[in-house]
């Protein structure tokens, strides 16, 4: 189902938005999510409830008004996930997570929005990011997403390219790959994270389900011979530092502000 333009201002059909119990979401998801911002999941301190909105399908008007309601979790469900169970609750008014916000959207629907603006015009509307900074962050953010869903979740090599007709034959890959639903259906998860006082940095965490690559293969510098990578030497000259994690599906932006 896809979410229309919100009239008004009023929710977009398809987008939910309630107190969400952890354990409600799924599993993978509320995992990914502890890990990069360090939220206990159980136990003493534990803080089981979060503001979220669930999406049933994705686009950009949907998205968009989801991260504006200043919600932690921006969660596209799959059908499957969205046939699962009631995941409908009450509003219960959980505040906002001031420094840091999380979304996850299929492969299918991430594929076509521009999901490096959006993230980027959220963390401008939550004041994090000037008009100054933004061009560089967008770039680098751009490139950083477009690799974990051509090269993690899609699983097309670069070298996809570098035969006769490689852009040609890169597209026909591109459409065979989103027209398998559970590669249609594999996460992309964008987590940011920000200071919260004067001179504090922003670090964007994009992460995959692909099949990872080695790291250590990695070019480290501009100039070389290498036909993979030249994506990270790119996103080294625009951030503060990248670091690749969980196998190679997981980068990591730092910049400052």
């Amino acid at each position: 189902m896809n979410i229309e333009p919100p009239p008004d201002g009023a929710a977009p059909v398809g987008a939910r938005a309630f107190c969400l119990v952890r354990d409600r979401v799924p599993a993978d998801v509320a995992a990914r999510a502890a890990a990069r911002f360090g939220l206990p999941r159980e136990g003493a301190g534990a803080s089981p409830i979060a503001a979220a909105i669930l999406l049933a399908g994705a686009d950009r008007d949907g998205v968009r008004y989801a991260l504006d309601q200043n919600a932690f979790f921006t969660v596209e469900l799959t059908e499957d996930e969205e046939r699962a169970g009631d995941l409908q609750g009450d509003w219960l008014g959980a505040p906002p997570v001031e420094h840091g916000f999380y979304l996850s959207l299929t492969t299918g629907s991430a594929y076509g929005l521009q999901c490096a603006v959006l993230v980027c015009d959220e963390l401008a509307r939550r004041g994090v990011l000037g008009p100054e900074r933004r061009g560089s962050i967008e770039l680098c953010l751009h490139e950083a997403i477009a690799n974990a869903l051509v090269h993690g979740n899609l699983g097309i090599a670069s070298s996809a390219k570098d035969q006769p007709e490689g852009y040609r034959v890169f597209s026909r890959m591109v459409q065979e790959r989103l027209g398998d639903l559970a590669v249609r259906g594999r996460r992309l998860d964008v987590f940011a994270r920000w200071g919260g006082g004067p001179g504090g940095g922003l670090s964007i965490a994009v992460v995959d389900q692909g099949g990872g690559f080695d790291t250590a293969s990695l070019p480290a510098e501009t100039g070389g011979s290498a036909r993979s990578g030249r994506g990270f030497v790119f996103m080294r000259t625009l951030a503060k530092r990248v670091s690749v994690t969980d196998g190679g599906r997981c980068t990591v932006l730092h910049f400052d502000l």
